[in-house]
């Protein structure tokens, strides 16, 4: 949602599909404080990957024990190893990781019978989506599971993370 959407003659592309409220992951980018890495690090590191190549590493980024989708597993522990020595390669690893648990959720999603079973466009929220790497890398691995090549993750116009359970919540009271 865009508060400039308000215009009924506006052809923004922001307000003509529909709201998917998913699950919930606890994997996120607060595991990338909780390993050190710094806003600094993240765009310097950022810049050096490339967002069309695959991390030889296989990482299921939780910041503690337990899981809540797409698995449901308060066992579920993560997976952060191995640790290479590259800050760069930890990175790309940790991201495509996270992009994996959000493709992963889209697929859950679709096969539980969400209509589109395929997502076109992710809104991309929160500080993740100042970056422009992983936007493009979790656009890829998304159109690579089969979602039709037409998904397109971008950054929402307002980024708060709440901004959108806010607009939902306000949704509420409407008559």
């Amino acid at each position: 949602y865009d508060e400039e959407d308000d215009d009924e003659d506006d052809d923004d592309d922001e307000d003509d599909g529909l709201w998917l409220v998913g699950g919930a992951s606890n994997v996120g980018c607060a595991v990338l404080r909780q390993e050190g890495f710094t806003n600094e690090e993240l765009a310097e590191l950022s810049a050096e990957i490339d967002p069309n190549s695959d991390s030889p590493l296989s990482y299921y980024p939780l910041t503690k024990k337990g899981e809540r989708f797409p698995i449901a597993d308060s066992a579920k522990q993560p997976v952060l190893t191995p640790k290479p020595d590259d800050r760069k390669e930890y990175l790309h690893a940790i991201l495509q990781g996270i992009g994996d648990v959000e493709r992963d959720g889209f697929r859950i999603l679709g096969e539980l019978g969400a209509s589109p079973a395929d997502p076109t466009i992710v809104w991309s929220c929160g500080g993740g989506s100042k970056n422009d790497m992983w936007i493009s890398m979790r656009e890829r691995r998304l159109r690579e599971e089969g979602h039709q090549g037409g998904v397109e993750v971008r950054r929402a116009k307002n980024t708060e993370a709440s901004y959108g359970a806010a607009l939902l919540a306000a949704a509420s009271f409407e008559d």
